[in-house]
């Protein structure tokens, strides 16, 4: 029996741990995940990839540079390379099927994988596509999206609403686990602010000014985790070091969970992870998308989710410190329940799964 099924994936980690998501529920019915990755060292999807435990393979290819010069004139060269590579990858692990779950790698992956005889399926994840998805979509045999609306940029009859994978080990945590782990008190409103990975200038600045002017207004009633990213984080960092009050900050978490179940309200930019995790524990949240993400995509993707005043998008142009305030006063309580466990009756990796399924032959 062929249980190898390979899943492309690259970029950050808001590809990758949806890859992984998928990956778990293909072990789950008998199937070996492999994925396929860029050797970019310096990248963040490589490093997740290689701890993660799960069997990968690296692909030498990257996105076409958008400048004319050496660098475009070449690529033509190592695409056609990445081709063959791919192939060879293909004849080493003989896949039942392969998977892309957007970005740049997905492309000479799935288009190896269809010329091969290989079913074949790709996720878009945000609510407006990308050109690779876009181009992937008319020969792959199945196309699954994250948002409903974006449907109507693919063929209907080969096209299915999975919503995002989500990790299944960021939900069923209880508050109380969740604070103490994080050296929070469980009892009291926590504000959980994150931007990118590397950092978001404005969205950091913008959401501690709002917290000092939140400490002055509710002192110990209030408490913060902040995920600064790694340019930000000794400046936010030593900010905060003059609110006295409990607080979290790190560049990095591996454990998002304990942040997402410790808390009562949410700030951060609208990647797709960001935007279902937010819908699925069902907090309010502020919604800052990058301003430079290819087709305005995190608008969209939050603009899909928004909600009567409970979950909302600021764009970065007007981000203030007042709006971010105004909107975490509007959902002060002090009523907090601190064994409350959030998990979803179903994951939408398990629909995605049934989907991957369903095209092997």
């Amino acid at each position: 029996m062929k249980n190898n099924i390979l899943i492309a994936v690259s970029g950050t980690g808001g590809h990758v741990y949806p890859g992984f998501a998928l990956g778990e529920e293909l072990k789950q019915n008998g199937y070996n995940p492999v994925f396929i990755v860029n050797n970019n060292k310096n990248g963040i999807s490589l490093k997740i990839v290689q701890t993660s435990g799960y069997d990968y393979e690296i692909l030498d290819f990257k996105a076409p540079p958008r400048k004319f010069g050496k660098d475009l004139f070449l690529f033509p060269f190592k695409f056609v390379k990445a081709l063959f590579d791919t192939r060879k990858i293909l004849k080493k692990l003989s896949p039942a099927a392969v998977a892309g779950m957007g970005a740049y790698l997905s492309f000479p992956v799935l288009l190896t994988a269809k010329f091969s005889g290989i079913p074949t399926l790709i996720h878009e994840q945000n609510s407006v596509p990308g050109l690779a998805n876009k181009i992937l979509s008319k020969i792959v045999t199945k196309t699954a999206v994250s948002f409903e609306n974006t449907k109507k940029y693919f063929n209907k009859d080969k096209t299915v609403f999975t919503s995002n994978p989500v990790r299944k080990d960021i939900f069923g945590i209880s508050r109380k686990t969740a604070a103490e782990k994080l050296g929070l008190l469980p009892n009291v409103f926590t504000v959980f602010i994150f931007g990118g990975s590397l950092g978001a200038v404005k969205l950091n600045n913008a959401a501690f000014d709002a917290a000092r002017s939140l400490f002055e207004k509710y002192g110990n009633k209030i408490q913060f985790i902040h995920i600064t990213g790694n340019n930000d984080f000794e400046e936010i960092k030593q900010k905060y070091s003059n609110l006295d009050t409990k607080k979290f900050i790190t560049n990095y978490m591996n454990d998002i969970g304990n942040a997402y179940a410790a808390s009562d309200i949410i700030i951060c930019r609208a990647g797709a992870g960001a935007v279902k995790e937010a819908e699925l524990y069902n907090l309010p949240a502020v919604f800052v998308p990058f301003p430079y993400a290819t087709d305005n995509h995190q608008y969209y993707n939050a603009k899909s989710v928004e909600k009567d005043g409970f979950r909302i998008v600021i764009e970065e142009k007007n981000l203030t410190c007042e709006k971010i305030t105004d909107f975490i006063i509007n959902h002060f309580t002090e009523k907090i329940d601190i064994d409350r466990k959030i998990c979803p009756v179903s994951f939408p990796q398990e629909i995605l799964a049934k989907e991957a399924l369903k095209i092997i032959k």
